[in-house]
């Protein structure tokens, strides 16, 4: 059996750790103290350019629970299709 090591990271400097110590990739977010939140496009570019390894984005539009409404879900939407056209 093979495993694959998934490491959260929310800054530039931990997704680089991430990599050096074995991660297969990274699922980057911002506001890992409160759960996790959707990164910046500008951090996962910058993610991008100093690691190797595949980058996967954590979307979540705010703090608290996971009941959208439907101006939450066209956020949603739009990140998705952001984040694919940076490369995710």
């Amino acid at each position: 059996m093979s495993y694959l090591l998934e490491v959260c990271a929310d800054s530039v400097q931990s997704a680089i750790a991430a990599q050096e110590g074995g991660a297969d990739r990274v699922e980057l977010c911002s506001g890992l103290v409160i759960g996790g939140l959707s990164p910046s496009p500008a951090l996962f570019r910058e993610v991008k350019r100093n690691t190797d390894i595949e980058v996967r984005v954590l979307l979540r539009p705010r703090f608290g629970d996971f009941c959208y409404d439907g101006y939450e879900f066209r956020v949603l939407r739009d990140e998705v299709e952001m984040f694919r056209d940076l490369g995710a």
